[in-house]
């Protein structure tokens, strides 16, 4: 026989599992309605080579706060919920096929369902790239510090820049680059030519005439032998590659600073950047090989030399 005890306890169960599974003061259809209903006839309604436009229809009900539309490139983007339309180029490459999906978002935070799914594929590319204005943003005696303006819609365009007609920098991405070991007050034509995703060669830019200033007479301090110099073999064999921190100068900025690599007692390059400062070079065998880089500024003062030895006489 059940005791007035028993009945009671489990009666505080029975409410404790129901507050447990339903918020206090929420009921489910409170629940239900802070959730958006999910987008309708989602569609694709124009495709370019590097753009998706898409539309789709609201759900039943209020409208929600924003929609967020997902690409299978794992990107996303998210618009106003009055909105039902979006062009979408986040994450392409060129030419291929993506899918698409639409989801609303209530303004407590609450996704919907997604929406049907749609695909689309990009369009081949067969215009030109656009033709790149050329300024400058700094010059000094050894160096022009180069940008662009590019008016394409390709993500990832690359750039030849040509310093006096010769190409100098090959395939650079970005809309900018510091062309450095360049002569003190001497004038140099700087021309950009761009090539997209698709292939497409832009026409030459107009050129950009500059002209270095004179080293600083009073310029005679070196700067620091380049610290924190150490390196290695990198491929079990010969090819070795040799990493340092940035030198400083009482004159030349870190950025503009040149770096003079010997090996072996003989020059084997220069280099400026990419940053961190590094460079490969091929070892002999049977010899200790010595590596050596010097700092060098815009004056033409060196620095001491930060040396290092890589031993290769074992077989």
């Amino acid at each position: 026989m059940l005791t007035m005890r028993t009945l009671a306890w489990r009666s505080t169960c029975i409410l404790a599992l129901m507050f447990a599974l339903v918020p206090l003061g929420r009921s489910n259809a409170t629940l239900e309605a802070q959730s958006a209903s999910a987008p309708k006839n989602l569609r694709v309604t124009n495709v370019t080579d590097w753009t998706v436009d898409l539309r789709w229809d609201a759900g039943k009900g209020k409208a929600p706060a924003s929609y967020v539309i997902q690409s299978s490139t794992g990107h996303t983007m998210t618009v106003p919920g009055s909105q039902t339309s979006a062009t979408f180029s986040n994450g392409f490459d060129y030419n291929r096929t993506y899918s698409f999906r639409a989801y609303a978002v209530s303004s407590s935070g609450a996704w919907s369902g997604g929406s049907n799914s749609v695909t689309a594929t990009l369009l081949r590319d067969t215009t030109p790239a656009a033709k790149p204005v050329v300024s400058t943003t700094d010059i000094g005696p050894t160096h022009v510090d180069l940008a662009w303006s590019y008016s394409d819609n390709d993500p990832s365009p690359r750039f030849d820049i040509y310093v006096n007609g010769q190409l100098r920098e090959f395939q650079v991405a970005g809309r900018s680059k510091s062309i450095v070991f360049l002569s003190p007050n001497t004038t140099y034509t700087f021309t950009v030519k761009a090539r997209d995703s698709a292939g497409n060669w832009s026409e030459m830019s107009d050129p950009l005439v500059v002209a270095t200033p004179p080293a600083n007479p009073n310029d005679h301090e070196p700067p620091t032998s380049p610290p924190s110099f150490w390196g290695g073999i990198i491929d079990g064999d010969t090819e070795a590659m040799v990493f340092w921190a940035d030198s400083s100068d009482n004159v030349t900025a870190p950025q503009h600073i040149g770096y003079l690599l010997y090996l072996n007692g003989v020059f084997d390059g220069a280099t400026i950047d990419p940053y961190p400062n590094q460079f490969n070079m091929y070892l002999t065998r049977g010899i200790v090989n010595t590596i050596e880089v010097f700092a060098v500024d815009e004056a033409g003062n060196r620095s001491a030399a930060a040396t290092m030895t890589i031993d290769m006489t074992a077989p």
